[in-house]
């Protein structure tokens, strides 16, 4: 009889973990793609372009180019957060309080310092979550972190997806860029370039980032080639702070992009 007893609360047991689960979901993130340290390979490839002319239509915000500091693991996201939070300083005081990213006489924006660039980055690798699940941060947990410490400024902000599908809104990104706006690429593993421009001749270089990585666009060029009167090539790129020491600043082609997620920040 007490064995009979004992197998129908096993059963029972069974029967709820069918219907109702024995134990609480795990957080969405642990499910969603995860975006953790990654390392540029070495130049395996330089394409020689060779035209008649060429048109381009360019705009290049150059935003802050920070890398991760010491101690810290899988920290593309907090990184490329504290990119964006370092580029909107100079539009929202005291996004970095007692601090400025840029000097007030030219604009351009300070190097990487030893105080309070590692605080963002800290404050933020926690917000983020980072490496809480698993290694990394997921998608959610980069956004969600990046707007909690927004919000905890003062301002609200709000992130406009320009991915749909496999289709980047290159003129959404472009009018975002023009209106002095940063766009978040949360990217598959994926090649980035370094184009060096010349008369009839451009040389493009092909790195490679062999993970999922987080970068952070404020610049966008679109160039055309023509040979013999016609058009035969046209090259779409987001200019890129990269978060890596190899190359800081890249081009990130949009003809053949592989981003799981792009978002453009809106602060207000």
């Amino acid at each position: 009889m007490k064995n009979i007893k004992n197998l129908m609360c096993m059963a029972l047991a069974i029967l709820s973990v069918c219907l109702f689960g024995a134990w609480a979901p795990a957080d969405a993130s642990r499910t969603e793609d995860r975006y953790a340290d990654a390392t540029i390979i070495s130049l395996y490839a330089t394409e020689t372009i060779t035209f008649d002319s060429k048109e381009t239509d360019s705009k290049i915000n150059f935003a802050p180019q920070y890398t991760v500091i010491s101690g810290l693991k899988n920290a593309c996201g907090a990184v490329a957060g504290t990119e964006v939070v370092a580029y909107y300083d100079k539009y929202y005081p005291n996004m970095i309080p007692e601090w400025e990213s840029f000097f007030a006489a030219s604009g351009r924006y300070r190097a990487q310092d030893s105080v309070y660039i590692p605080g963002v980055m800290n404050e933020l690798y926690t917000l983020m979550r980072t490496n809480v699940d698993v290694a990394g941060v997921s998608a959610s947990d980069f956004v969600n972190g990046l707007t909690k410490y927004i919000n905890g400024k003062g301002y609200s902000a709000g992130m406009q997806s320009v991915l749909s599908g496999t289709t980047v809104d290159y003129a959404a990104c472009k009018s975002a860029i023009d209106n002095n706006k940063v766009i978040t690429l949360l990217s598959q593993p994926v090649d980035v370039y370094s184009v060096v421009e010349g008369n009839n001749q451009d040389s493009i270089s092909t790195l490679t980032i062999p993970e999922n990585h987080i970068m952070v666009a404020s610049g966008y060029k679109e160039i055309k080639y023509y040979k013999n009167g016609a058009l035969f090539r046209t090259d779409k790129y987001l200019v890129v702070s990269t978060g890596l020491d190899v190359i800081k600043l890249a081009y990130y082609k949009l003809n053949n992009h592989k981003l799981k997620n792009a978002y453009i920040v809106n602060i207000s």
